[in-house]
């Protein structure tokens, strides 16, 4: 019997990960003559033709998907086992990184992160890729980024995760908001229009709703907004509701001149975590960052 090269599964790997025959073949370091002859190999051996075009971009195959899954593991592990390891000084490193993020998650990370970065690892590049509504998870998986800092409750499986903080919501109102003048409660919450975030995930304003629905209850939302930011100087000049992040909330509380009001349901707190694929789970830099992220990222 005649085995295949196992080489073709490192080709079939950098092809899966950039989606492009020209980074793959950079990936790898071969041509990329080499690589085109490569997936030739692999679409023969599979029966498939594992990346098809479409709309200008490659895009992979149900059957190349589920093959991905299962061989890149087993990859993964067979180089860590035969490659050398490779020593990591962040005061040296001149590597480039990639973080997808909200402007909310870039609002409570990065001056957390950056000032220290900047000391301890001074080559080093943090590039912060802003979030495109869905779009995170396959990011990491395509390799377009290579960490997200956010919420995802049911992420991939070849997909690791780091927890971060819970972090609870506030309702915000200007500081002469007529529902001041009354009791604040849930009929007084539902009194007036609200503004509602969608950027990342919407958890606040999906779960708000769905909780409302349970009571045969719902709000009206007079405007979606994509930033976090935004959201409080809107307020600030209406008459509009919005829910928070608390610490959103508490740092444009008094430029604002906004008021911080207990949300009148049992809403859960918000989940962070930092996500990245598991072909990046034994890479020494990688993992240097993902622990200097998380000691600063400690509750808001």
């Amino acid at each position: 019997m005649k085995y295949p090269d196992l080489n073709l599964l490192i080709h079939f790997d950098a092809l899966m990960a950039c989606r492009s025959i020209s980074r793959a073949a950079e990936q790898v370091g071969v041509t990329q003559p080499a690589m085109s002859a490569a997936l030739s190999r692999l679409r023969k051996l599979f029966n498939d033709p594992l990346l098809v075009r479409e709309a200008g971009h490659w895009q992979a195959t149900p059957h190349a998907l589920a093959l991905h899954l299962e061989f890149q593991p087993l990859l993964a592990r067979w180089q860590r086992a035969t490659g050398p390891r490779e020593a990591f000084d962040p005061r040296l490193t001149a590597r480039t990184f990639s973080l997808y993020a909200t402007d909310y998650m870039q609002f409570t990370l990065m001056p957390r992160v950056l000032p220290d970065l900047a000391r301890d690892a001074p080559h080093l590049q943090l590039r912060v890729i802003p979030a495109r509504l869905q779009h995170g998870l396959s990011m990491l998986d395509t390799n377009h980024v290579e960490l997200l800092a956010g919420y995802f409750p049911e992420p991939a499986q070849d997909l690791r995760a780091r927890f971060l903080y819970d972090e609870p919501a506030v309702c915000i109102v200007r500081e002469d908001h007529p529902c001041l003048r009354r009791r604040w409660n849930l009929d007084a919450y539902l009194r007036y229009p609200h503004i509602d975030l969608s950027a990342h995930t919407g958890f606040f304003s999906s779960t708000i709703d769905r909780m409302l629905r349970a009571m045969g209850r719902q709000r009206t939302v007079a405007a979606t907004l994509s930033s976090y930011l935004v959201g409080p100087y809107v307020v600030a000049g209406s008459d509009l509701i919005c829910t928070v992040p608390r610490s959103v909330a508490k740092a444009v509380e008094r430029s604002a001149r906004l008021v911080l009001l207990d949300v009148p349901l049992k809403l859960p707190t918000l989940s962070v975590s930092l996500y990245w694929h598991e072909r990046h789970q034994e890479d020494p830099g990688h993992g240097w960052l993902r622990q200097y992220i998380a000691e600063r990222a400690t509750q808001p």
